[in-house]
């Protein structure tokens, strides 16, 4: 089979010009050039090429969106009025009822999301999916469908999620078919304020973790000192368990609540630990202070969490908008810690190498601190050397043309 190449020509870096080839089957760049130069003995004779002109729109890093719900967003759907959160067990009953009359299927559902995030630069994400006594793995056998219709556009990791509560809804048999059907992670969630038993709760997450050699990621919003103690006692166990690089503790508002020296101790023991904080960058309650954790060693992600759900009716998944939220809130304006705010939202280099995977965004901006500032609409998005999401075909390419 005759190689299958992209090229596109004229992307901005900073100051600069280039162009990337890249081989579409195997969906990695394989040549990167200073524009106008001869790029054409990267490929080979006989290839397919299709060429794109970007005529000087920036480049931008592939996004990674690492905490997301797929199956339980109301896009698309007639809008849903919400009702204010009293208490969590009642916001759990609510969410229920309003998932359960939707006429469409967690797949549907995550289809649609999923065109929307790919549109938007995002081509890695991590989603937690519903599984309970009740629901069973329905949810998760069609987000494993969708994940398959996907591969090579989005890559997915997904993590069962016992929403109701791990021990309170009695969902270990359910999680254990879970994580046999081929989720990634454990998911948990408020060991104290929901299951009531933090120990135990956090001792049967790592049990399962262990039993599957699967990662674990947990939801916690328990507030102040009940929230740093259960973060103390998870980075025990991921340091007792091995799972360094393989626990997450998502939302994590308890690290907000609590004197800065006390962040920064619990800080020193999840960054010995290999413990990441992923926030979704709330404006509505206390946040993790991204900028002392990451001047501890932590590692932060950031996700777009809620999008239109029973929850909230804000969101939209863009993540560059997300990551520009935080550099705002955090006071970040000067170049060097604009740029850095790149790692928090992406899995990759800022700037391609030759080997990386082929997915990236073009977008009108001055430079990549000017894109974090102002989160521009994606101009076009490729993933793996393909044309995927975007306002613009950048031109029309030069399609099947043949390399002789």
């Amino acid at each position: 089979m005759n190689k299958q190449i992209t090229i596109v020509k004229h992307v901005k870096w900073l100051e600069s010009l280039f162009d990337l080839t890249i081989d579409r089957v195997t969906g990695s760049i394989i040549h990167i050039g200073h524009s106008n130069a001869d790029g054409g003995s990267a490929v080979e004779p006989g290839a397919e090429i299709t060429v794109y002109d970007a005529a000087g729109l920036h480049y931008l890093p592939p996004l990674a969106d690492m905490h997301i719900h797929l199956d339980k967003h109301f896009l698309g759907e007639p809008w849903k009025p919400l009702q204010p959160f009293v208490t969590l067990p009642g916001q759990l009953e609510f969410e229920r009822k309003m998932l359960s009359s939707l006429p469409t299927g967690a797949g549907e559902r995550a289809r649609r999301l999923l065109e929307v995030l790919l549109a938007q630069g995002t081509t890695m994400i991590r989603t937690h999916v519903d599984v309970d006594p009740r629901i069973g793995l329905s949810h998760l056998e069609e987000i494993l469908e969708v994940r398959e219709l996907y591969r090579g556009r989005i890559e997915m990791e997904i993590v069962a999620f016992p929403q109701q509560g791990l021990l309170r809804s009695g969902s270990l048999p359910v999680m254990r078919q879970a994580l046999k059907a081929g989720a990634d992670y454990v998911g948990g969630v408020d060991p104290a304020g929901l299951d009531r038993q933090v120990d135990a709760s956090l001792d049967a997450m790592f049990e399962l973790s262990t039993e599957f050699n699967a990662g674990i990621d947990l939801h916690l919003h328990d507030p102040g000192h009940l929230g740093i103690y259960t973060m103390s006692r998870f980075a025990d166990l991921t340091e007792q368990t091995g799972k360094a690089g393989r626990a997450a503790v998502s939302h994590a508002y308890c690290l907000g609540q609590v004197s800065a020296a006390e962040t920064r101790t619990i800080g020193q023991k999840l960054f010995a630990s290999g413990v990441a904080v992923i926030t979704s960058v709330p404006i509505d309650r206390p946040m993790p202070p991204v900028s002392q954790l990451l001047d501890i060693g932590v590692t932060v992600h950031v996700g777009s969490d809620n999008i239109l759900d029973a929850w909230s009716p804000f969101g939209n998944g863009d993540l560059l908008a997300r990551g520009s939220r935080l550099a705002e809130v955090s006071g970040w304006i000067e170049d060097k810690p604009l740029m850095d705010t790149y790692p928090l939202i992406s899995r990759s280099a800022v700037f391609p190498q030759v080997g990386d995977r082929g997915s990236f965004s073009l977008v009108n901006a001055a430079n990549a601190m000017h894109a974090i500032a102002s989160a521009p609409a994606r101009a076009a998005v490729f993933s793996g050397g393909v044309l995927v999401g975007g306002y613009t075909t950048l031109d029309a390419p030069q399609a099947a043309a043949t390399n002789r």
